[in-house]
C-alpha cells in the first residue's frame, strides 16, 4: 500500500508511484533550511540510505529519507557564515547520469525503471545535491 501526503507528521510515509516527482516537486522547499545530511550503508548494497534532516518556513521538521540509492553527488560549497536555505527542489525522471546508472546495473539484470534524480540547489552557498534513488520517504 502507497499512501502520499506533503506534509507529516510523528508517521512515515513511502512515497513511490508514478506522482513521486509532483509529491517531492510540491514540498514547500523555497526557504526551507538544510540542517544535516547522513549517510546510513548498514545495508550496504541492499539499502543504501541518505538522510535530509529539513527545517520548514513554517518551522515544522522532517527528515526526507532516500531510500536504495544508487549515485550522491554533491558539489557543496564552505566557509559561508550563514543558515544553509534551500532556493528550490525537484524530482527528475530523466537526469543526467539516469541512462548511466540503468546501463550500469542492466548488465547484471538489475531493473531500475523507479530510478530519480532527486535534486537540491541551495541559497546560501549555491551548492548542488543530486541524489539517484528509487524512493523517498517523509518523517
Amino acid at each position: 500500500m502507497v499512501r502520499v501526503r506533503t506534509t507529516v507528521q510523528d508517521q512515515v510515509i513511502k512515497i513511490q508511484d508514478s506522482n513521486m516527482d509532483t509529491k517531492f516537486n510540491s514540498l514547500l522547499w523555497h526557504d526551507a533550511q538544510l540542517l544535516s545530511i547522513s549517510i546510513d550503508r548498514s545495508n550496504a548494497g541492499n539499502n543504501d540510505i541518505i538522510t535530509f534532516v529539513i527545517k520548514w518556513p513554517d518551522g515544522n521538521q522532517n527528515n526526507i529519507v532516500f531510500n536504495d540509492c544508487y549515485l550522491f553527488d554533491a558539489r557543496m560549497n564552505f566557509g559561508v557564515v550563514s543558515e544553509e536555505s534551500i532556493l528550490e527542489a525537484i524530482c527528475l525522471d530523466e537526469g543526467v547520469q539516469i541512462p548511466d546508472i540503468k546501463s550500469k546495473w542492466q548488465s547484471l539484470e538489475v531493473t531500475l525503471d523507479d530510478l530519480r534524480c532527486y535534486r537540491i540547489i541551495t541559497n546560501s552557498t549555491n551548492s548542488q545535491i543530486d541524489i539517484y534513488a528509487l524512493s523517498y520517504a517523509l518523517s
